[in-house]
């Protein structure tokens, strides 16, 4: 028997699945027995005017690392279109027909009053550049090219520069919620 090299060429191919057969058994039930990985938080952003910047950071910094699904309807104004920066990278963003982000400059107010002063202005315009510099280039290089209301240098507060979702985000898959 252990003259016939044929023998010894079947029973290693014979062992071999064998080995292989067991490892992808053992794989298998291991996998089958094991807790799922959960899914990635969904939130649906619906007409949102904005707010403090730092709160806005901190929430998407927080999305961001949960790697969450963003789903926005309406309105993403101010402080909410940070979403756009460059560092949140684990957030899957995206926008459904109807939505529109809205921009101004950074502006400064106490008691219900902006500060016009100029180092607020020259304030604003750091921290709008700094800003800038944290979107992807396209919408970057267009914010740059166009005229930005400032309350600081005396627009309202209210006026905004609108810019259509669908040129800054993919499309939503239809959800529920969006229906």
């Amino acid at each position: 028997m252990g003259e016939n090299p044929r023998f010894w060429v079947a029973f290693s191919i014979m062992l071999l699945a064998f080995a292989l057969f067991t490892i992808m058994s053992v794989w298998m039930t291991v996998q089958a027995h094991a807790e799922p990985m959960p899914a990635p938080p969904v939130v649906h952003i619906t007409d949102d005017p904005g707010g403090n910047v730092g709160e806005y950071y901190r929430k998407y910094q927080a999305l961001n690392a949960a790697g969450a699904e963003v789903h926005f309807h309406g309105l993403c104004a101010s402080a909410c279109g940070i979403i756009l920066f460059k560092e949140f990278t684990a957030i899957h963003a995206c926008a459904d027909d109807g939505t529109i982000f809205g921009f101004h400059k950074p502006f400064e107010e106490h008691g219900g009053k902006i500060n016009r002063s100029k180092s607020a202005v020259r304030d604003s315009r750091k921290l709008w550049t700094a800003w800038l510099a944290e979107l992807p280039d396209p919408l970057r290089n267009y914010l740059r090219s166009v005229r930005v209301p400032s309350a600081a240098e005396g627009d309202e507060p209210n006026v905004m520069l609108m810019l259509p979702g669908k040129l800054l985000l993919p499309h939503c898959p239809m959800t529920v919620a969006a229906q």
